[in-house]
């Protein structure tokens, strides 16, 4: 798609349509998933921190895989760190607003020391100045081996739960299976077309505009591909189920880590700008590890902790903008 020649205003008017296709998209591919997996009976935590976050990062892994092919690995990187930032301090922190969440104390001990120590290792892979295949590779088989472990502990509890409840879907469940997978087939053709017109829109923008992709991908782009997070997230706070709320906002930000940056760097090797190094990436890992006491407080995101988590995102916000 070729934009030089568009008027400007066309070129925003193309960026908004990609940024509603991948909320409309994102929407009906966790609606699709989530209630799949809800008709199969698994465990809320498990929903959140696998098909939810899974179906919530698909804008994430478009856009930024659309980026990698088109070699604009500032619009890549700078989508999945601001992604990670804004799932942690806007989302969590307007869900916490809405409505305090319970944390499970299954994610302090496994999930948030694993997030916070694939924030540092993706730090340290990325000091030598580009992500290479090799990372990529590492990055795609750890995100791998941490999908089996979740998809194994969840066999083994549905397991040690059979003598309670033996699961037979009946006609219906199944009709609403089909369904939910057109939603979820509709959600991913949505998602494709908007990740293509994002990143095609940004770029012709921050060429006409002078604003660097960079700071085009670690703000706007990022906000926007994060909309299905936040759409999901606060629904989810709003019902009481806090579970697939925190869940998903860390399944996410594994998955951006991991599951995005990982595929991307191997299909095309991404250079790493020093400000990314010396002062985004620093940004995020320091606010992932801010989220261990704020979660273990009590093990509840309070709607204080809630406001200093929205107060660190417009400030990062700000200092990176300016």
């Amino acid at each position: 798609m070729t934009l030089t020649d568009w008027d400007i205003s066309w070129v925003y008017g193309l960026f908004a349509i990609g940024m509603a296709l991948l909320f409309g998209g994102g929407n009906l591919l966790v609606e699709g998933s989530s209630k799949i997996a809800r008709v199969l009976k698994i465990h809320p935590i498990i929903v959140g921190l696998t098909i939810v976050a899974l179906g919530t990062s698909m804008p994430e892994f478009l856009v930024s895989m659309t980026a990698a092919i088109q070699e604009k690995p500032d619009v890549a990187l700078g989508n999945i760190i601001g992604s990670n930032v804004s799932n942690i301090a806007l989302i969590l922190g307007v869900s916490a607003l809405c409505r305090p969440m319970s944390v499970h104390l299954k994610l302090l001990k496994f999930e948030i020391p694993l997030v916070i120590g694939i924030s540092l290792f993706f730090w340290i892979i990325c000091m030598n100045g580009t992500l290479g295949r090799l990372e990529g590779l590492l990055l795609t088989a750890g995100f791998a081996a941490y999908i089996y472990i979740i998809i194994s502990k969840a066999k083994a509890e549905k397991a040690a739960n059979a003598h309670n409840e033996a699961f037979n879907p009946i006609k219906s469940e199944r009709k609403k299976i089909a369904l939910y997978s057109i939603y979820t087939v509709l959600g991913m053709i949505c998602l494709t077309f908007g990740a293509d017109w994002i990143v095609n829109s940004a770029s012709e923008i921050s060429r006409r505009q002078g604003v660097s992709e960079l700071t085009l991908g670690l703000t706007i782009v990022a906000l926007g591909t994060s909309l299905p997070e936040l759409a999901t997230s606060l629904t989810a706070a709003l019902k009481k189920e806090g579970d697939i709320s925190i869940g998903n906002i860390i399944g996410s930000n594994i998955f951006n880590m991991m599951a995005i940056a990982g595929p991307s760097a191997f299909v095309n090797p991404l250079p790493v700008a020093d400000e990314l190094i010396y002062n985004h990436l620093p940004i995020m890992l320091g606010l992932t590890v801010l989220l261990y006491p704020i979660l273990k407080t009590g093990r509840v995101i309070s709607r204080f902790e809630g406001a200093i988590l929205l107060l660190c995102y417009f400030i990062i916000m700000t200092f990176w903008i300016i």
